[in-house]
């Protein structure tokens, strides 16, 4: 939905694209199979079902976050990356420092692949932020859909998948029953 992509995001698509498609080809060549998580879901698949899987695939309950939003986000990429999704994490377009990424501009996205599906997450993003995008672009896996995730909340309501999308990386990472357990009267 980025209307005008700037060339740093431009760039760093691309970088990642090269990275996942050297990883396909080394796939290919080790006979490793795809991933059935990814596109296991739909839209009609409820939030409920799609967190509580990526939870179990993920091996991430509320109780393994940690302490800290950098403990939470360390533990959710090692597992990401242990089921075989490529995470990337960077606050610059490749090593270039003079090349600073905006988080106004977008916070992550989602190269759906099956043999490699990669997460991007823009690195100069607050930790917080950069723990529900994670999330979110997790959901995007799980529903078979590439994407990209910016800042603007007006589009992400009228765009079912992006509504999908943050309504599962929520519930992925504060479970409703938890949540209601917590608060209950």
């Amino acid at each position: 939905d980025v209307s005008r992509p700037s060339p740093d995001l431009l760039d760093t698509i691309y970088q990642c694209q090269q990275r996942q498609e050297w990883y396909r080809g080394y796939a290919q060549m080790n006979r490793i199979e795809g991933h059935s998580f990814v596109g296991s879901c739909t839209l009609d698949t409820t939030t409920f079902d799609a967190a509580e899987d990526m939870r179990r695939i993920l091996s991430f309950s509320t109780d393994d976050r940690g302490s800290t939003w950098s403990e939470a986000f360390r533990r959710l990429t090692e597992n990401a990356e242990d089921s075989g999704i490529l995470v990337m994490v960077n606050g610059v377009v490749g090593s270039n420092t003079h090349r600073k990424l905006d988080p106004m501009e977008f916070r992550g996205f989602a190269l759906v692949d099956p043999l490699a599906p990669v997460v991007f997450v823009n690195g100069a993003d607050t930790r917080a932020a950069q723990v529900f995008t994670l999330a979110h672009e997790l959901a995007h896996i799980w529903l078979g859909q590439t994407g990209l995730d910016d800042i603007d909340l007006r589009r992400a309501t009228t765009n079912s998948v992006e509504r999908w999308c943050n309504e599962v990386a929520a519930e992925f990472l504060v479970p409703q029953a938890g949540l209601r357990d917590e608060y209950s009267p």
